[in-house]
């Protein structure tokens, strides 16, 4: 009796979709872009996420330097821009979450 009380429960729960991060390896950083009077940062990359593109409205990279970690984040894209480097990247949507430096 308890199993068919729960099942409901158990099938709701997995039915539920997470947003899950997408990972790209070895990209390029083409362009950065900020705004002077916000801490939005915008990141253009040799490649668009598939769940980015999926979304309404602008199909940019983003993030904030003032989340924490975003200050780094900026800190590596520059690097990755400057010395043309390649980077792997995950995002969530459109906001970027990890980069690493190759």
């Amino acid at each position: 009796m308890k199993y068919k009380m729960g099942l409901p429960l158990m099938l709701a729960l997995l039915s539920w979709q997470a947003s899950a991060n997408e990972s790209m390896q070895n990209v390029d950083v083409v362009q950065l872009g900020t705004y002077q009077a916000h801490t939005d940062h915008f990141v253009w990359l040799s490649d668009t996420p598939a769940e980015c593109k999926a979304t309404s409205g602008n199909h940019v990279l983003h993030f904030q330097d003032d989340q924490p970690g975003g200050k780094a984040l900026l800190a590596v894209l520059m690097t990755a821009l400057v010395n043309k480097r390649k980077i792997d990247v995950q995002t969530n949507g459109c906001d970027i979450v990890e980069i690493y430096l190759k």
